[in-house]
Order: structure tokens, then C-alpha cells, then sequence
């Protein structure tokens, strides 16, 4: 039972509204609103921190379809859905990460920088190449973030991914951020930077050579040095 609660609103978040604080007659009212799936999910989620939304999104199908804009993300909604085109998968989804990535900035704290670069960093270990893209894609912009904060977490994410073994995710990266990338010059990785992720990768393969399979290593490597 969802208590009352309409089916856009999601169950936990209800209770945790219905329950917070005592007294506050208005909140009722609100939960009955008839408002678009979408617009009331983003009126919701944007007041949570960046890591929820990630936390939500490995919930079930149905939230990954809510908030990612990628047809392979959110195609396995229903049994039926395998049948449809690309197309098709990407018009049911809605999208909601990017203009919720929007909304989180600029970020003015050092709270909400590790909170921004956590979601960062859980998207590369997860090799959720959609989403990690569109967390990256403000990092370009100078009123975004701070330009030290900007750098470190990309750089960090490009390491990160060539020792895991994933050249998918070393490519989302570079694409975003990598040296024809369309973000601020002062912003862009160089070919120091994918030097330095060669270099962690090959130092982790010398700790735990069977960690990596050897094609997912090549492959690696092929993606970081074409940056040179």
C-alpha cells in the first residue's frame, strides 16, 4: 500500500514526506496534485543530493528509464520493449540526469563537490558511460565548478576506468574532455594526463596481473594513446 500517496510520487520518498514534521497541513494537498510523471519527479529530486539520484536510478527499470536519456539504459523496461527500435527505446525515456546535473550547479562547497564527484567516480565504476557523460559535461564550464576541482575529478575518472579495464569509459571521458573535446581549453585533458592513466593501469597489471583480462587491457591502451 502506498498510503494515500499518488503513483507518480515514489513510495519511500512519501512516507519520508508524510512522515518528516508534524503539523504541516500544506503537505498533504501536495501530494495529490496532478502534475506531469516527469515534472514532479524533477521537482522532487532536485532538492536531494546527487548521490540519491544515482542510489534511485539502481532501483528497478523504471527509474532508470525516468532519469537516463540513453536507449540502453532504460530498453530492458519491459519484455515487450526488446522488440522496439533505438528509436523507439529512446523516445520512452525522459531524461531527467541532465537537467537535474544542471540544476546542481555551480558547486559552492566542498560538500557539494565530493557529493558531485562521488556520482562521478560511481558512474565510472559502474561503466555507465550515458550517465557519466552527462555528469562531466558541466565540468567544461568555468561557472560550474571550480577549475582545480573540474580537472581532478576528470582525471580521476580517466585513471580510474583504464585500471578497471574499461576503454568505454576512458573514451566517454576523452570524448567530453580529451584534447578536441568542445570543453574550455583550460579544461581539457592532455596527453600528460593519458600518460599518467597508462601508467596506472600498467602499475596496477605488475599488483594484479589477473585482475584485467589482456583484451580489455589492449584495448585500453589503444583508446589512451591515440590522445598522443
Amino acid at each position: 500500500a502506498n498510503s494515500g500517496c499518488p503513483n507518480w510520487l515514489p513510495w519511500v520518498i512519501c512516507r519520508a514526506m508524510e512522515n518528516a514534521e508534524p503539523g504541516l497541513e500544506v503537505r498533504t494537498p501536495l501530494l495529490h496534485l496532478a502534475l506531469h510523471d516527469g515534472t514532479a519527479a524533477f521537482l522532487i529530486l532536485r532538492l536531494l543530493p546527487p548521490r540519491t539520484w544515482w542510489q534511485l536510478r539502481a532501483l528497478s527499470p523504471e527509474w532508470r528509464q525516468l532519469l537516463d536519456d540513453h536507449a540502453d539504459s532504460c530498453a530492458d523496461r519491459s519484455p515487450s520493449s526488446r522488440e522496439l527500435d533505438w528509436a523507439s527505446r529512446r523516445r520512452e525515456c525522459v531524461g531527467l540526469v541532465k537537467l537535474l546535473v544542471e540544476a546542481a550547479g555551480p558547486l559552492r562547497t566542498a560538500n557539494e563537490e565530493v557529493d558531485f564527484a562521488g556520482c562521478v567516480y560511481r558512474a565510472v565504476h559502474f561503466g555507465s558511460t550515458g550517465p557519466l557523460q552527462q555528469l562531466l559535461r558541466p565540468l567544461a564550464a568555468e561557472s560550474f565548478a571550480r577549475r582545480a576541482f573540474a580537472l581532478g575529478v576528470i582525471r580521476e575518472a580517466l585513471v580510474q576506468a583504464a585500471v578497471a579495464g574499461d576503454a568505454d569509459t576512458c573514451l566517454a571521458v576523452l570524448q567530453q574532455h580529451g584534447p578536441g573535446s568542445a570543453g574550455a581549453t583550460s579544461r581539457r585533458l592532455r596527453s600528460d594526463d593519458a600518460a599518467i592513466a597508462l601508467k596506472a593501469a600498467a602499475d596496477w597489471h605488475l599488483m594484479s596481473p589477473d585482475d584485467v583480462p589482456d583484451g580489455q587491457r589492449k584495448a585500453v591502451d589503444e583508446v589512451l594513446k591515440a590522445v598522443f
